[in-house]
């Protein structure tokens, strides 16, 4: 017998996706829903879930869960408890068990989901283990025990690890295509020994959050990730705040990695614009499509990223590009024809930077790829509607 999953579409599964990452996020505190990461992650998890539920030729199990993998890796390197996970793994099945039961689907889909929950929670359990801190890990029990925001008396009692008052949160993404590239964890070995103490950290082979005494201090943070070829996003507070701050740093850490920035150490300052500017909302949206008649042109979209990469310097956007300046000047003004703005607008290099910066993030695999994260057909139509508009005005 057919299986009723293998019928539904690709929009439907899309439907059922948001509708079960929605119900799950309404479930989860506001404090931790403050960006745009846990929430792709979530849609992300749910999405590989319905796929494994789906996936008639049962192909291995660590082959369909690519997504899976990382934000468990996250979500265990910033503290959260497993048994939240795993209640939030188990709430979404409930949720998906809940739709199968009401248009009567055969037992053989009901198995299916119970093998890939089988398989979820096996794979999160598996996570788990490898980044909880092995014995003698003297940082990475304190490092638990601060992200947690339980427990830190008993952490300085049980392991004889002073605390401080400040710490430099730290979010670790590191190089894997780097050859002989610095791993987080070596580099958190790194402080470790500068610093004279066990700094404390938890690390997966996805990146890392480490915590740095403030007396450490962030030039010397800086010059150490300096030799390294990792992106770290850092940011200063009281020992209360580490939880959320470590939310807060990750956030801004994958704004940097999904905007191909280059290794090295960032704070909040530096990535302050590009944070705000892709938070969900109206405003991203408007900016997200406003570049999209110039996407149609490619060379359009690579001149203008090297234009504003270059300070607007049009002699060295011609020898990065190649072309000379003349043909430069042709290809800026046709994109102010294409978006709908003068060039002797005050206003228009900003809008162009912000839109590029947004259309950038959105971007799946990089900022050469033209494949864009999918939109629902009916949003996707009245961005398109509003931005023709908009250039005719």
């Amino acid at each position: 017998m057919t299986s009723h999953l293998e019928l539904e579409s690709p929009v439907q599964l899309a439907r059922a996706t948001d509708r079960i990452a929605h119900k799950i996020l309404e479930t989860i505190p506001r404090r931790s829903r403050r960006g745009n990461v846990l929430r792709e992650e979530i849609s992300a998890v749910v999405a590989d879930c319905l796929a494994l539920v789906s996936d008639a030729k049962r192909t291995h199990r660590g082959a369909r869960m690519p997504r899976i993998r990382p934000a468990a890796a996250r979500w265990a390197s910033i503290g959260v408890p497993i048994d939240t996970v795993q209640q939030h793994v188990h709430a979404g099945f409930r949720l998906h068990l809940d739709d199968l039961e009401a248009r009567s689907a055969p037992f053989d889909d009901v198995r299916r989901l119970m093998d890939a929950l089988s398989a979820v929670t096996e794979t999160v359990s598996t996570i788990y283990m490898e980044i909880a801190p092995p014995s003698g890990d003297r940082g990475g029990y304190v490092a638990h025990a601060l992200l947690s925001g339980r427990h830190t008396t008993r952490a300085t009692r049980e392991h004889g690890a002073p605390l401080d008052e400040r710490y430099t949160v730290l979010a670790v993404a590191g190089d894997r295509s780097a050859r002989d590239a610095v791993a987080p964890r070596d580099f958190r070995a790194m402080l470790s020994r500068s610093f004279g103490q066990p700094v404390p950290g938890l690390e997966s082979e996805f990146g890392a959050t480490i915590l740095v005494p403030d007396s450490f201090g962030t030039e010397k943070i800086r010059g150490m990730v300096g030799l390294t070829s990792l992106t770290v996003v850092g940011v200063t507070v009281d020992r209360d705040r580490i939880p959320s701050a470590a939310e807060e740093v990750h956030e801004l850490l994958d704004v940097a990695i999904r905007l191909h920035y280059p290794p090295g150490l960032y704070q909040i300052e530096d990535l302050a614009i590009e944070y705000q500017l892709t938070r969900p909302g109206p405003g991203r949206d408007r900016l997200e499509v406003f570049l999209d008649p110039v996407a149609e042109f490619p060379d359009l979209i690579s001149t203008l990223r090297a234009h504003i990469n270059n300070g607007l310097n049009r002699r060295l956007t011609s020898r990065e590009t190649h072309i000379h300046m003349n043909t430069v000047d042709y290809r800026l003004r046709r994109i102010y024809e294409l978006v709908g703005l003068s060039a002797h607008d005050p206003k228009v290099i900003w809008m162009l930077r912000a839109a590029l910066i947004v259309r950038d993030y959105q971007l799946v695999d990089g900022p050469d790829n033209k494949v864009r994260r999918p939109v629902t057909t009916d949003l996707r139509n009245r961005r398109l509607t509003e931005t023709g508009h908009r250039a005719r005005v």
